[in-house]
């Protein structure tokens, strides 16, 4: 099993409102990030190409081109556009069978590519770090930096050969999100 290290933020106030999405604009935004070379990340048990459930870095796609497949939503846009200005991906998902899809900002910053690791190595990660993945979910980066700038951190890596997560990590936690509240989360 493997365990996900991303960068989120959960408690700043964003300003688009989820919005649905027929089957047809469904189809169109799945079309324009495939032909840009997209990968979406479907939940599991869904396909790629045919999830209604997945999240999507769409900052490597101009606005331009989503204004021109959807000339009629600017809610559709709204969100588009602040995704790509906070550099966040887009989430897609439906409740139900027969219903809309939804498109909203997703929670997960994708100014960084997330680190996969098997969950043994994620819990020496994490007890290195000092935490306990039963009880911690995230932590705040500006606490990352801290904890990583301590050498005893960084001997604790080094001897459980994790020098180069410790580098990972150390880069990513000077990560620049701006104005928004940055965690390292993992699951």
């Amino acid at each position: 099993m493997l365990t996900f290290f991303r960068i989120v933020d959960t408690q700043t106030q964003l300003r688009s409102k989820p919005a649905p999405l027929n089957a047809r604009e469904l189809a169109r935004l799945r079309s324009i990030l495939q032909y840009n070379s997209v990968v979406t990340e479907p939940e599991a048990g869904e396909t790629e190409g045919t999830a209604y459930n997945f999240e999507a870095n769409a900052n490597a796609v101009a606005l331009a081109k989503f204004a021109g497949l959807f000339t009629e939503r600017l809610d559709v846009l709204a969100i588009l556009e602040e995704a790509q200005f906070l550099g966040r991906a887009i989430r897609v998902s439906r409740a139900a069978p027969n219903t809309d899809a939804i498109l909203q900002v997703s929670e997960h910053i994708t100014l960084t590519p997330e680190i996969a690791v098997t969950s043994e190595q994620a819990d020496h990660v994490l007890d290195c770090l000092g935490l306990d993945n039963h009880v911690t979910e995230g932590i705040p980066l500006s606490t990352l930096r801290s904890t990583l700038a301590n050498p005893a951190t960084y001997h604790r890596f080094e001897r459980g050969n994790l020098t180069t997560t410790y580098e990972y990590l150390e880069r990513l936690s000077y990560t620049d999100c701006g104005d928004q509240a940055p965690h390292l989360s993992w699951a």
